[in-house]
């Protein structure tokens, strides 16, 4: 049985536009293969769908939104002929940049989100005749900013300040963490270049209960327009737990966090959508709640627990 393969020739798959996506199709077969010829496809697709809870179960399902076709590019590596026995290699470049026109488009960096998606892909097809099958590969290759055309946006020299108290919480808290009182504060760094780490750091200066732990959330906010408004989710990439335990006071942890490659890009918005992001501290006290009782009161868990959001913009530099 024919088998085709595609290889591309950077084993990390990351390209920067104008970059040439280059690699080899290779072709096995155990004998002679007729075909009509041999072709390569390249396309960027940004796919977005709704979220239930932000927009309705029925408008969800029921509302479709079309893809934005970013590139659409189909290359003839070889006309109508005939593969000999055994294996083919066959040498393929295409470069990649948005279609003259569409000269509003530029190419995104590829994004892996839950709502939103920004997907590069290359196909080959070795097409065959009537009633035969075709076949084909598809290869995802990784798209970041534009080298030379990356916009300097000058990171905060000095991080951002924040401080959790009892009285910066919205929601209710148990009756002995909010009288007997906290205060955590820290610093961290708003403005962060995705090839660096997230840093700052964090001091718990008073607590009158024992904490459980310590955690850095970090958030994806995607924005979607239906009709004349954006439907807003906000869904968890990771968590990092910063301390375990019940800490000592006025101890300083240091922030330090790697960016996720394909859950992240650069904060972008595009009209039709957004891509946010936010980072939440979060504080787990422990309470001396029990499971059973966890278990019955949905709501205990967050009345034991305080939080601070902070925007969070990713540049790539």
């Amino acid at each position: 049985m024919a088998n085709i393969e595609l290889k591309l020739h950077r084993l990390d798959r990351i390209y920067h536009p104008p970059d040439v996506l280059d690699g080899v199709l290779v072709v096995t077969t155990p004998s002679n293969l007729s075909h009509q010829g041999l072709r390569l496809r390249t396309t960027g697709t940004i796919s977005m769908q709704l979220s239930s809870r932000a927009v309705g179960v029925l408008e969800s399902l029921y509302t479709s939104i079309k893809p934005i076709q970013l590139m659409d590019k189909i290359v003839d590596i070889s006309a109508a002929g005939k593969l000999l026995a055994g294996k083919t290699e066959l040498p393929f470049h295409i470069a990649l940049d948005a279609p003259k026109s569409h000269a509003e488009y530029i190419l995104h960096e590829t994004y892996h989100g839950v709502y939103i998606n920004i997907q590069y892909s290359v196909t080959a097809e070795v097409l065959r005749g009537y009633l035969q099958k075709s076949l084909s590969s598809t290869v995802e290759f990784i798209v970041e900013g534009r080298r030379g055309k990356i916009p300097l946006v000058p990171l905060a020299a000095e991080p951002v300040s924040f401080y959790i108290t009892q009285d910066t919480q919205k929601h209710a808290l148990l009756p002995k963490i909010r009288s007997g009182g906290f205060r955590v504060t820290g610093r961290v760094v708003t403005r962060c270049s995705l090839s660096e780490p997230l840093t700052g750091d964090l001091t718990v200066e008073s607590c009158s209960v024992p904490i459980s732990s310590i955690e850095i959330q970090l958030i994806r906010v995607e924005s979607v327009a239906v009709g004349e408004r954006m439907a807003q989710e906000k869904t968890e990439i990771q968590t990092t737990q910063l301390a375990d335990g019940d800490i000592c006071r006025g101890l300083t942890l240091p922030i330090y966090i790697i960016l996720p490659r394909l859950y992240t890009c650069p904060t972008l918005s595009a009209g039709s959508f957004a891509v946010e992001f936010e980072l939440s501290v979060i504080i787990i006290f422990d309470s001396g709640m029990s499971k059973r009782y966890r278990l019955y009161e949905p709501d205990a868990s967050n009345q034991s627990m305080a939080s601070e959001t902070l925007p969070l913009r990713l540049v790539r530099q």
